[in-house]
C-alpha cells in the first residue's frame, strides 16, 4: 500500500512544477504599462513604427515573437528490484507573439523616450 502513496506524492509533486513554471512563461502583452517605453525598447529592439494619436498620446507599433522553453525538472521513479529511477519531464517550447500599439503619454515631441510612460496597449488592427 505505500509504493501506492509514494507514487502518488510524487505525480503529484511533478503536476505541480510543471503548471507554476508554464503559468509563469505566459505573461501578457500589458506588462509593460506604467513603465517607460524606453524599457520595451531595450527589451524587444526598435519599434516597426510610430505616430502621433492625438495630442498628448503616441503610439509605437512592435511585433515581437519570444521563445521559451518549459519542462526538463527531474522527477524519481522507485523500482524496488534495480532502485531508483531518474527521468525528466517533457520540454516545451513556447512561442509568445505580441503585436500591438503601445500607446504612451507623450504631450511634446521633445520629450525623452525614457520618460515617455505605456498608458495602454491596443491590438493591431
Amino acid at each position: 500500500m505505500r509504493p501506492v502513496f509514494a507514487l502518488l506524492a510524487i505525480t503529484f509533486g511533478a503536476g505541480g512544477c510543471t503548471t507554476t513554471t508554464y503559468e509563469a512563461a505566459e505573461m501578457s502583452c500589458s506588462e509593460y504599462i506604467g513603465k517607460p517605453i524606453s524599457s520595451h525598447i531595450a527589451a524587444y529592439g526598435p519599434p516597426t513604427s510610430v505616430y502621433r494619436i492625438n495630442s498628448s498620446q503616441v503610439g509605437y507599433v512592435f511585433k515581437t515573437r519570444t521563445t521559451t522553453y518549459v519542462g526538463g525538472e527531474p522527477y524519481y521513479t522507485v523500482n524496488y528490484l534495480t532502485g531508483a529511477d531518474k527521468h525528466h519531464t517533457p520540454v516545451r517550447k513556447i512561442t509568445r507573439v505580441c503585436q500591438g500599439v503601445y500607446v504612451v503619454h507623450a504631450p511634446s515631441d521633445a520629450m525623452p523616450v525614457s520618460e515617455r510612460i505605456v498608458v495602454g496597449v491596443r491590438a493591431k488592427g
